[in-house]
């Protein structure tokens, strides 16, 4: 793991503050007392491993495991900090945030991690993954990607005591109990995995030991079964059962083909008392229908009596007289309605003739009469008024010429020519009198005209009325006569048809005489077939109760034989399973056996490995110890379990001694957290390339130990790795690649990165634009809104594009992005 930013906010001495760590060499964070070094690194262990639970008594506790209020900027409610660190190839960004609630400080409810790879192909930094989490499961996700077996609530011991030396508590790997010291030790090596082989190793072969067991038991089981049952006997007796059976069931088939042969006579039967008993109703219905036939023709007799009583006839030869009669009599009333026909004839034709004169005197003529006068009414009227306007006329004029003035220009003129214009007037009167009275003559002539039309047109309208009532009389005579001969006709045919009738049921009578014979014949022979069809019944009956036991004992054989054969299964399942038991008991025997070789060769070759990394770790704390403690009488021997004895050396022999001065035991607890740290990076698989955090490591330190702890820091800085210091050492800070320098702002109580002087100046500077890219979300992948937040589309990497202002070339000078994070 390397640990590449870190942003606070609110956190401690920080309001707002960022901080980028080299990928690897030496770095060291400087500042005076109180500038915030020791709260970066409080907030990369709260980052990782959350907020420690509880409060502590100790003070210097809070270096390792801070709580919330450790952290909380005093005057803030809430604070965050976000932290990108590299595991394996990949990069992560966490964040956490915590808010203040009265006296206590909390972890938000949830917390963010994201995931990014570089792609090898374009050199562009890749989100694979981004997850909302509470802080325990954010605990969990961070421990499992580190590879650290530790609960999500434990102390991270493996992180503050093989990666991380807090401030005041660099002996605290010393101090643990010996079973938690080798728990790190163990863990931080990976010979936890050899511990795990051997508790799972004893846990299968408890599980194997008890399958043995459990399959012991099932045997004896399965035996004691077989015991008891012989399986010779038993296929005897099925035999001799199927033979027994074989037999009966021949007996069966006997008797069912019995039985068959007399359901099938009584099926016969059946049908044959069917079509007697069939027969028997049809001959009731006709001897029912005789008598309905014989009371018919009683009633056809009484109707014929009836007819020829009327005229006086009783025997046969009457009734034939008196169809003759009748004859006779239609031939009579044809004639007269021969004669009436004659006359109906005559009367149409002379109402033809009175027609034809009335349509000659209509009404058409009459309203031309009508017309006429009413025109010379007309004429009289207006020659009237006329004649009464030359009078008025006459007279005015008489009067002015008696005067002497001319009636037309009322001018004075001669009495001569007054009298010649009173002539003409006159004159004219005369003319319209005749023409008047000659009007008058003609209108009285119409008048007369139309009052002789009017009488004739009423003359031959009496005239059409009397035919026409004559008409109807002679034709209601000759419906009269029709109707009669009708009804003689109907006598006729209606006494033919009775007597037709009587000699139909005379002689159907005669022909169901027979059918009395004939309906006891077939009740006889229906008491016989029934008495037969008792008897088939009874021997059927006796059949089936044969048949019935016989099935009975079939199905008791039939079911003693499937009971053993039942029975023969279960024995040869019982064999078979033996067989499988007692296969698969040899089987977990094997295993058993194997898992003890296997523990023997494990055990070896963690015999081997183990005194591997002690010689190696040895190699490491001597080398290391002896450049702390030079001249220094002390002696300290690592044992086989890397637990130390120390030694003073006193006139040249070594003694046993309980404790060390305090000096000492930093520079021999140091040593120790350095040579475990430096052997984690060889051979733990999780730890390999990781990182080494110091905070305040000279407290106490001579100068020459100052000196000496730096030359140790800067060879462990040349191997592949991250080493961080925090100090206020002078002395310690020159042996940093990078030196990162933090201001306090006194006043406000407030610090910040000030400076960074790194080697290799201009490439730090582009991995620190990356990183506080990341850090700042200017790099955010792009997503599709469908995704949710915590969950992967799969197939979908989003890739990051960078800001406008951050544009960084994916190639610099012949390098990629790749390039800054090997």
């Amino acid at each position: 793991m390397r640990i590449y930013g870190l942003v606070l906010e609110n956190i401690r001495s920080f309001k707002r503050g960022r901080i980028v760590f080299p990928k690897k060499g030496v770095t060291v964070i400087h500042g005076e007392t109180g500038s915030g070094k020791t709260s970066i690194l409080m907030a990369v262990s709260a980052a990782l491993f959350g907020l420690a639970q509880g409060e502590s008594g100790d003070p210097f506790r809070a270096f390792a495991y801070p709580t919330g209020r450790d952290l909380l900027r005093a005057n803030a409610s809430e604070g965050s900090v976000r932290l990108l660190f590299e595991h394996e190839g990949k990069l992560y960004l966490v964040e956490r945030r915590f808010r203040r609630e009265g006296y206590r400080v909390v972890s938000a409810q949830h917390g963010r991690l994201e995931e990014y790879t570089i792609d090898t192909n374009t050199g562009r930094i890749v989100n694979t993954g981004s997850w909302i989490l509470s802080p325990t499961e954010l605990n969990k996700r961070i421990k499992r990607i580190l590879g650290i077996k530790e609960k999500a609530r434990e102390q991270p011991l493996l992180f503050t005591s093989v990666l991380y030396a807090p401030q005041f508590n660099i002996h605290e790997v010393l101090s643990l109990s010996e079973e938690r010291r080798r728990e790190v030790v163990e863990r931080s090596l990976g010979l936890t995995r050899y511990k795990e082989y051997r508790r799972n190793s004893e846990e299968v072969k408890r599980l194997v030991r008890s399958k043995i067991e459990e399959l012991t038991q099932r045997i004896r089981d399965v035996k004691a079964r077989l015991q008891y049952k012989s399986k010779e006997n038993l296929l005897r007796e099925k035999a001799e059962l199927e033979e027994q059976l074989k037999n009966l069931e021949e007996k069966r088939r006997q008797l069912e083909n019995t039985l068959r042969d007399l359901r099938s006579r009584i099926d016969s039967v059946h049908r044959e008392l069917g079509e007697i008993r069939r027969e028997i109703g049809e001959l009731e219905g006709k001897i029912k229908h005789a008598i309905q036939l014989k009371e018919e023709l009683e009633r056809t007799r009484r109707e014929l009596d009836s007819i020829t009583s009327a005229y006086s006839l009783k025997t046969p030869v009457d009734v034939r007289q008196l169809i003759e009669k009748l004859e006779v009599e239609r031939r009579k009333l044809e004639e007269q309605l021969k004669a009436k026909s004659m006359e109906e004839e005559e009367l149409e034709q002379s109402l033809e003739v009175l027609q034809e004169t009335r349509k000659k005197l209509s009404e058409e003529n009459l309203a031309s009469y009508r017309g006429e006068i009413k025109r010379v009414e007309a004429d009289i009227k207006y020659k009237s008024r006329e004649r009464e306007e030359l009078r008025e006329q006459y007279n005015q004029y008489l009067e002015l010429v008696n005067k002497g003035v001319c009636p037309l220009c009322r001018q004075p003129i001669p009495h001569e020519h007054g009298r010649r214009l009173i002539a003409e007037i006159s004159s004219r009167i005369e003319a319209l009198n005749k023409e008047i009275e000659e009007l008058e003559s003609r209108k009285l002539k119409l008048e007369e005209e139309e009052k002789g039309i009017i009488e004739s047109i009423k003359r031959i309208d009496e005239a059409i009325s009397e035919k026409r009532n004559r008409r109807n009389q002679v034709k209601k005579e000759l419906n009269d006569l029709r109707e009669e001969i009708r009804r003689l006709d109907i006598i006729v045919e209606k006494v033919n048809g009775l007597v037709k009738r009587i000699e139909e049921l005379e002689r159907k009578l005669e022909e169901s005489r027979d059918i009395k014979k004939l309906l006891e014949a077939a009740r006889r022979k229906l008491t016989e077939v029934e008495n037969q069809l008792d008897e088939y019944k009874r021997q059927e009956k006796s059949l089936e109760a044969e048949e019935k036991k016989l099935n009975s004992i079939i199905a008791e054989i039939k079911g003693r034989v499937g009971f053993i054969e039942q029975v023969v299964m279960d024995i040869e399942r019982d064999e078979e399973s033996l067989r499988k038991l007692e296969n698969e008991k040899k089987l977990h025997e094997w295993i058993l056996e194997l898992l003890k070789s296997l523990d023997v060769i494990a055990e070896e070759i963690e015999k081997r490995i183990s005194l591997e990394m002690i010689r190696d770790f040895r190699r490491i704390f001597y080398e290391v110890l002896e450049m702390l403690t030079q001249d220094q009488p002390v002696e300290v021997y690592v044992r086989d379990d890397f637990t130390l004895e120390s030694k003073v050396r006193i006139g040249g022999k070594s003694y046993t001694i309980s404790s060390l001065s305090g000096g000492q035991s930093i520079a021999v607890s140091l040593a120790y957290r350095l040579a475990l740290n430096v052997t984690a990076r060889k051979y733990s698989s999780f730890l390999r390339r990781t990182t080494l955090i110091l905070d305040e490591p000279t407290t106490g330190f001579s100068q020459e130990l100052v000196r000496r702890l730096g030359e140790v820091l800067r060879s462990i800085g040349e191997i592949e790795g991250q080493v961080i210091v925090v100090t206020h050492d002078e002395l310690l800070k020159n042996i940093g690649d990078c030196r990162i320098m933090l201001e306090r702002d006194q006043i406000n109580h407030e610090s910040r990165v000030g400076s960074y002087e790194c080697v290799g100046a201009e490439d730090f500077d582009v991995y620190k634009s990356i990183v506080e890219g990341i850090l700042e979300g200017r790099y955010r992948a792009e997503r599709n809104p469908a995704t949710p937040t915590g969950s992967n589309e799969p197939g979908f990497k989003p890739t990051v594009r960078l800001g406008v202002n951050d544009e960084l070339q994916s190639v610099r000078g012949g390098r990629s992005i790749l390039d800054y994070f090997k």
